[in-house]
């Protein structure tokens, strides 16, 4: 994976973006690179000209500006995936904006306190080369008031969060020829109505279960619950599982037993009338179960009951299976990485509208920041100077004369990166993380802009 400078990636991204006007197009362009510059700042931080400013500020205003129109470009370009293996992690997080009083259009969180929207999203990874390639869709959904006395059916005829999960996939669409897509779901995503949306793709899915009450038709045709057909699971292996301390339970390694059974889930009695009109009856899937033997008294033991369409006949597939759901922390990691490295919910505009075009941005922005984390770490032996723009390695050697450019590798140019973000580089460190190698890379910029300004004044 070549690396891009910042100018590069922007017009990678944003380039094919169309806003209804090409100075409108051009303008986005510069507020993004205003933004990757400095993407846990203000505005009028990232934007230091007025003039820059003010063209930020009437972007966000333009009706054209929207979460479609503004992140499309950067979704197309993650889609169009080369042959391959591929996760698609999709969750669902609260960009809370209760402290900007004045912001108007905003809906309600949690139990109404707090205002702002829901930001359904869909993070593409690829396995084979163990790295980010970026956003695959996202959905933007602001809350209403539900009334007390809302019946099942009435539920099931309005729009609902657990419709996000379906409708995103129909947005993303299914893989191109020689792709593998494996959608990656938390509990949330567990519904009979999104797994018809991915069957319809002829993708493949890993979702954990969250109701296992729910009646299955287990291997010998007997209507059982969810719970009882994983009971009569066959076991194919077992693993061990380090988990690190928390509060009041201490770290301990885990002997964790993988079970494995085929099951078939029937369309619910009442079902909305867009589930109906697919004419699915039945979803036949395996179940994939990871527990733990023997938890220590007075400590809840571990359990996952993973939905998979993927093969889980033997302990090689189970764990694939098991390795695709552990994958899931990514999504909530870019998460972090939206709200804290990009300042999310810092923005203080003053409608809904103005703030959709700003989270779109900041949504792309937020895939940059994330993929620094992992370049370099998953191919330790590729050379700096075929993948690093050539301006970040002489101003590094500068930084660091005692350094061989000539064998540095990525790997080791991200160490030297991070190390400027004050990563130590103890034996007992373990690898840096985003926020590490983010603060060392702005560090970086800052000299390369140095020194480019250096050689401008020779010149």
């Amino acid at each position: 994976m070549k690396v891009l400078d910042n100018a590069q990636w922007v017009e990678e991204h944003f380039s094919n973006c169309d806003l209804g006007d090409p100075r409108r197009n051009k303008r986005l362009q510069t507020v993004a690179k205003n933004m990757l510059d400095a993407p846990d700042q203000s505005l009028c931080k990232q934007n230091t000209k007025w003039s820059d400013l003010k063209a930020a500020y009437g972007l966000f205003n333009r009706p054209e500006a929207t979460l479609d129109s503004i992140a499309s470009s950067h979704w197309n370009k993650t889609r169009d995936t080369k042959p391959g293996r591929y996760l698609l992690i999709s969750d669902t997080t609260d960009i809370d904006h209760f402290s900007h009083k004045a912001t108007t259009g905003l809906g309600m969180l949690g139990s109404g306190v707090g205002r702002g929207f829901q930001l359904h999203n869909c993070l593409m990874y690829d396995c084979d080369n163990e790295q980010i390639v970026g956003e695959a869709g996202a959905i933007l959904f602001k809350r209403k008031h539900v009334p007390k006395d809302e019946t099942r059916t009435q539920r099931l005829k309005r729009y609902r969060e657990s419709s996000l999960w379906g409708d995103l996939v129909d947005r993303i669409g299914p893989s191109p020829e020689g792709s593998q897509w494996v959608h990656v779901f938390d509990r949330g995503g567990d519904s009979f109505e999104t797994m018809c949306h991915i069957v319809r793709t002829g993708d493949d899915w890993v979702i954990r279960a969250s109701r296992l009450s729910r009646k299955v038709i287990d291997n010998r045709g007997e209507k059982v619950s969810l719970r009882q057909a994983v009971g009569n699971a066959m076991r194919v292996g077992t693993y061990e599982l380090s988990l690190r301390s928390r509060p009041g339970v201490k770290a301990r390694t885990a002997t964790m037993e993988i079970l494995v059974a085929e099951a078939t889930f029937p369309r619910p009695s009442q079902v909305s009338p867009k589930i109906r009109s697919f004419g699915i009856e039945e979803i036949t899937m395996n179940v994939v179960v990871v527990r733990e033997v023997n938890a220590p008294k007075g400590v809840s033991s571990i359990e996952w009951v993973l939905l998979t369409s993927l093969p889980a006949a033997t302990l090689e597939d189970a764990w694939q299976v098991v390795s695709d759901y552990e994958n899931r922390w990514l999504i909530e990691e870019y998460h972090k990485v939206l709200k804290s490295g990009c300042n999310l919910e810092g923005h203080s505009l003053r409608s809904a509208d103005r703030l959709e075009a700003q989270i779109a941005l900041t949504s792309v922005i937020g895939v940059r920041l994330f993929q620094l984390k992992l370049v370099g770490r998953n191919d330790q032996t590729a050379k700096a100077r075929n993948r690093i723009p050539h301006a970040w390695l002489r101003c590094l050697a500068v930084y660091r004369p005692k350094l061989k450019l000539t064998k540095l590798t990525v790997y080791e140019f991200f160490r030297q990166v991070a190390n400027l973000g004050g990563f130590i580089g103890r034996k007992s460190d373990g690898e840096p993380g985003w926020h590490t190698i983010w603060y060392g890379f702005q560090k970086l910029q800052l000299l390369v802009a140095g020194m480019e300004l250096a050689d401008t004044k020779k010149a």
